[in-house]
């Protein structure tokens, strides 16, 4: 097989990849790790490269993996559920109690190539997603304001990356990587139009709030990376950092997303280190950081008065009308859904650890195992919208293994498993929207299981 005809399948291979469905909540809605062999190992890679999925963590990674092409397939099942309290006054089209998201299992697709140019240079591609997902039926609607079952309740996000990258060997120690992010993501919301009513004044364009179909939207960032390996190779340090992905607006959302629809994907970065313990046993681990606060329809906040209170509607409301002993004036227009500061999902930055092992059995078999570890993103009393994006468990344990039958062929094999949490805001200093009087709650449970195949062609 020449390199025309390896580009030519890699493109094929890409289309398919970007109208492929990807719903998951992990580390916020990024996935743990890219690739079957980083998410054996609680998804660290960014001073471990394994395959041709290396840009993802680190560009300069691509330097270190030979010329390959890999292809995986994850099978993703992230069972939610929602609490919801009992207003006493009819709010809700149903009373305290929890329902079930459905759509619970998902196909995320990868791909990476990579070809080592020279000593000193090697180019590649990696693309994969990161996502979120959730639907209620009719009959559960929380957002169902005027309690007429109406629709189903949801929200889709899907967002690819394609890293064009190229690898540079500055000298024996070290190497830097750089890649063009070009971002293409769809999204779409359903049942929650009643935001959008006159009675409640919550939108600043009612007429692109909700049910519109899908939206897509196009961008482009970069990535840089340094790895340096020392010691006869046995250590090895990196350093990724992941510029903001400046996105075009969702115009048919331009009523729910602040900034008028705008949705970008963060800014984040992470260092890591590996080290070659044994001939045969090596760990690694990553810190990777988030940056979700620096997008506003992720992380401005929204209110916490009670979404009967005049206050709370940030269209211009005379003051007067407040709840009793409540003084200040409404919120600002400015703060109405899809508005320059509207409100959003009230996301702090992430923060993940990851850790892993790898083990060389013999020329064959390949063993690994890893933990990942992240506070939940969401705060207690933002717990509202996120009634539609739970990304609330902490926990993942990993494991996997590689079997490779030939010198040219490989197969990967990986399973995590994300342990269940639930986060809820039940206390009197703790309020949403929603919650106003004692023993009323808002609550979302989570948890994940995830398995992955993937096989690579080394040429």
């Amino acid at each position: 097989m020449n390199l025309f005809l390896r580009l030519h399948l890699m493109v094929l291979m890409v289309a398919g990849i970007v109208i492929a469905p990807i719903a998951s909540a992990t580390n916020g809605y990024f996935l743990i790790g890219y690739g079957a062999k980083s998410r054996g190992i609680g998804g660290a890679g960014v001073a471990y490269p394994q395959d041709a999925l290396a840009p993802a963590s680190n560009p300069a990674g691509i330097a270190f993996v030979g010329s390959r092409l890999d292809v995986g397939l994850e099978f993703f099942s992230p069972p939610r559920k929602a609490g919801t309290p009992d207003d006493g006054g009819g709010l809700f089209a149903f009373g305290n109690g929890t329902v079930k998201s459905g759509s619970n299992t998902f196909l995320i697709p990868s791909l990476g190539f990579a070809y080592k140019f020279n000593r000193r240079m090697s180019i590649g591609f990696a693309a994969f997603g990161n996502g979120a997902n959730t639907r209620y039926d009719a009959q559960d609607n929380f957002f169902d304001l005027l309690a007429d079952d109406r629709y189903t309740v949801g929200v889709q996000l899907m967002q690819m990356q394609m890293l064009p990258t190229i690898a540079y060997r500055v000298d024996k120690y070290n190497t830097l990587g750089a890649s063009l992010a070009i971002g293409v993501q769809t999204f779409r919301a359903y049942g929650i139009g009643d935001f959008g009513i006159p009675e409640f004044q919550f939108s600043s364009d009612n007429a692109n709030l909700s049910n519109r179909g899908n939206d897509w939207s196009y961008g482009g960032g970069v990535r840089v990376g340094w790895m340096g390996r020392f010691f006869d190779k046995r250590l090895s340090f990196g350093i990724n950092y992941a510029s903001r992905v400046y996105m075009t607006r969702f115009e048919k959302y331009q009523g729910l997303f602040a900034e008028n629809g705008d949705f970008d994907i963060p800014e984040n970065y992470a260092v890591g280190f590996a080290l070659k313990l044994t001939s045969k046993l090596t760990i690694a681990g990553d810190i990777n950081r988030i940056m979700y606060s620096n997008v506003a329809s992720v992380g401005n906040k929204h209110p916490t008065t009670s979404i009967q209170d005049p206050c709370t509607r940030p269209l211009g409301l005379d003051p007067s009308a407040c709840a009793p002993g409540r003084t200040e004036a409404p919120e600002p227009k400015d703060h109405a859904l899809g508005a320059k500061n509207g409100w959003g999902f009230g996301w702090k930055d992430a923060t993940a650890f990851k850790l892993g092992a790898v083990y060389d059995v013999n020329s064959r078999w390949v063993l690994r195992a890893g933990v990942n570890y992240g506070k939940s993103v969401i705060r207690d009393n933002q717990l509202l919208f996120n009634l539609l994006a739970p990304a609330v468990v902490k926990w993942h344990a990993t494991i996997g293994a590689t079997y490779a039958p030939g010198r040219n062929h490989e197969f990967n094999f990986n399973y995590m498993h994300g342990f269940k949490n639930a986060q809820s805001c039940d206390a009197p200093d703790c309020v949403t929207m929603f919650t106003q009087g004692q023993g009323q709650f808002v609550a979302v449970e989570m948890k994940i299981n995830s398995l992955g195949v993937s096989y690579a062609y080394k040429f």
